[in-house]
């Protein structure tokens, strides 16, 4: 496959996780009334663990030293931008913590430059400032003022965004499908750590159907789908596609619980499609 085809694929296949993140919003939304978050993340990424194990096992076990820590160090981003987003939300509201999270975009290309000393092209830029201003159009209703939950969030935004970026670079020279397995062992140790710090585990029945798929769909699934997508293209052009998420959400809310879109959501997911198809035609055209 063609560097360009490759590319195209990894990024249809981005879109893919992000249509499935979409689907977690409105599970999670109930599913936070019956567990906590810790045991949420505990739970969901031990599934993903067993899954994982179980198909790369092998892989693991010829993990090189550079491999193995190219796993932990993006595990670790990835357990603790879900560990801070779950304590912002235990002071600020879901739409607040949506749009904070979402925020991930903006930080993308400084910390891409950071990391990869990679230059953004002028299609990408122009997509993350129209998908950050969908953003503030899509939770205009949110406000804009900071409160302590707030800034956890944003903490995990830059978290997320360098999980991206150093998932990139592992995917790049490490064994993609190990990585992945290793991101959901570390992760869900931490997670069990948290659990066992607070000394409280309570999972009631009707909750393992929407664990089970975050661990197996939006865990395991993810983790080694993105892996590979991020070995094949920027991560800039990631974060702009991943800011879809909101608007799979409230199609996915609207699908399985009724929920209807304000005129203020139309819009901004308007505004985040335009800068996704801005990066992706200024892409096709540099091409």
């Amino acid at each position: 496959m063609r560097g360009g085809d490759s590319s195209r694929v990894a990024e249809g296949t981005l879109l893919l996780i992000t249509a499935i993140w979409g689907t977690t919003f409105p599970l999670l939304s109930v599913t936070l009334h019956l567990v906590d978050a810790y045991t949420i993340v505990a739970i969901r990424f031990s599934v993903a663990a067993v899954v994982l194990v179980a198909l790369y096992g092998r892989r693991l076990a010829r993990m090189s030293r550079v491999e193995v820590w190219d796993g932990v160090r993006t595990g670790l981003l990835l357990v603790a931008g879900y560990l801070t987003q779950a304590i912002g939300l235990t002071t600020t509201s879901v739409p607040r913590s949506a749009f904070l999270t979402g925020t991930a975009v903006v930080f993308m290309p400084f910390v891409s430059f950071l990391v990869l000393r990679s230059r953004v092209q002028i299609g990408e830029t122009l997509g993350v400032a129209l998908v950050f201003a969908g953003l503030l159009i899509f939770y205009a209703d949110a406000g804009l003022s900071l409160r302590a939950g707030d800034v956890w969030t944003l903490a995990c935004a830059v978290l997320f965004a360098c999980q991206v970026v150093y998932t990139s670079v592992a995917a790049r020279r490490s064994d993609p499908y190990a990585v992945s397995a290793m991101q959901a062992l570390v992760s869900g140790a931490v997670g069990w750590l948290f659990i066992g710090a607070r000394g409280k585990l309570s999972v009631p029945a009707e909750a393992w159907g929407t664990l089970l798929y975050l661990g197996v769909v939006a865990s395991a699934l993810i983790l080694v789908l993105q892996t590979w997508a991020l070995g094949k293209t920027n991560p800039v052009r990631a974060g702009v596609i991943y800011s879809l998420e909101p608007v799979f959400a409230s199609i996915f809310a609207m699908w399985f619980f009724g929920a209807h879109m304000s005129l203020l959501e139309v819009a901004g997911s308007a505004a985040i499609l335009a800068g996704v198809l801005v990066a992706e035609l200024k892409k096709v055209s540099a091409d």
